[in-house]
């Protein structure tokens, strides 16, 4: 006769399965066998609260935690170039980074890197991203420093929100890909800062903050690979987006080494930096390769993500930013319990977030988080005058 499984009363913590912990115990052994000698480990993730018991290796719990979040759902909703246009195949933030996880991950596997970390910084590095992408960041910065909160920017806001406004507790190599995504243009080599510490990371996030434009480099060679692909899986998704709207033609799109088009650019650049990288300590592409990347950006930024036909919104947009900033934070200084982002926002935060935040971080944090759709909405309610019902 079958056994009958065990159930445990509600709220009581059921043993963890033998199956389960030998199952982990011998995923860590293999990554000894399977990994690159300088990739991430298991073994030595680490969580600023401290380890916690699952069955799970640490970093595939990242990714979990990452993509349950209700910041990772509002990546649908998030501009990444293109914004206010009615085109359902054109990219957003939801779709980029699932692009740069995927682009990532492919060669993370031949290179012989830690694939769940690869895919916790790939899926997770844009969360702070404001509304409108890039231009609205330019504008919420301007704002926070007028009122002497000091810039805003999005890698430095990806830890923050999922360390202290959604904290879940992720993993420190994870944090250090968020905060160290950008530049990727800046050499044609990425050699990781191998053996950061949580002190490390807290004092790269102080230098991001006094300077967002600062290119900081991963610990990892994971957070390297991953701070190469973003900005090539970008360049060529947005050329083919650009393409689809009539913004360019194909014919007009540079013909270097790489070709043309999303699938050739990535097939010849996931080549090139597996037989540039492949069982060294480092990442890189070739100078060839590279100098080729850099005709495409000069490129999509002279015809693309500077051109008239996007920026039609621009100036709306900008002025948006200003009122509905300046609205949320007068009503929160005059108004404090009964304001609007209070009843909206701060009544969902924790008693920590209240004591270390002041007002100007508090709408700094809320615009940032907002999507698109909502920020005009938000405007809408709080500008717009609605018929009054006296019945």
């Amino acid at each position: 006769m079958k056994e009958l499984p065990t159930f445990y009363p509600l709220g009581e913590k059921k043993p963890t399965e033998p199956i389960l912990t030998n199952y982990r115990q011998r995923a860590e052994a293999e990554e000894k066998n399977i990994l690159h000698p300088k990739a991430s480990f298991s073994c030595d993730h680490s969580r600023y609260h401290g380890t916690e018991d699952d069955h799970r290796l640490p970093y595939k719990r990242d990714v979990d935690r990452i993509v349950h979040s209700k910041a990772y759902a509002r990546y649908i909703d998030k501009t990444q170039v293109v914004y206010l246009v009615d085109n359902d195949h054109i990219t957003h933030r939801g779709l980029h980074v699932q692009l740069v996880s995927s682009f990532s991950r492919g060669i993370a596997e031949i290179l012989r890197l830690n694939l769940d970390l690869v895919e916790a910084i790939s899926l997770g590095h844009d969360v702070g991203h404001p509304p409108f992408g890039h231009e609205g960041e330019d504008y919420l910065s301007s704002l926070s420093i007028e009122y002497d909160n000091g810039p805003f920017a999005h890698p430095w806001q990806s830890c923050r929100l999922f360390s202290q406004i959604e904290p879940l507790n992720l993993g420190l190599a994870v944090y250090d890909g968020f905060l160290c995504h950008d530049g990727g243009m800046q050499s044609n080599v990425i050699e990781p800062r191998f053996g950061k510490t949580w002190q490390d990371h807290f004092a790269d996030r102080e230098q991001k903050l006094a300077d967002p434009g600062a290119n900081i480099i991963p610990g990892t060679l994971e957070g390297c690979l991953v701070k190469m692909c973003d900005t090539m899986s970008y360049l060529s998704r947005d050329i083919e987006d650009a393409i689809s709207l009539g913004i360019i033609t194909r014919e007009q799109v540079p013909m270097t080494i790489l070709g043309n088009s999303n699938r050739e650019i990535l097939k010849s650049l996931s080549s090139d930096i597996i037989m540039m990288s492949y069982e060294k300590d480092y990442i890189s592409v070739s100078e060839e390769a590279f100098e080729a990347l850099k005709v495409l950006r000069k490129f999509n930024f002279e015809n693309i993500y500077q051109s008239p036909r996007l920026k039609v919104e621009s100036e709306k947009i900008e002025r948006s930013y200003r009122v509905l900033f300046e609205i949320l934070l007068r009503d929160l200084e005059e108004n404090q319990d009964d304001s609007y982002i209070a009843q909206e926002y701060l009544l969902k935060k924790s008693e920590m977030y209240h004591e270390i935040t002041g007002n100007v971080q508090m709408i700094v944090d809320y615009i940032s988080g907002m999507t698109d759709s909502f920020f005009i909405r938000s405007l809408e309610n709080l500008v717009i005058p609605r018929r009054i019902d006296l019945s």
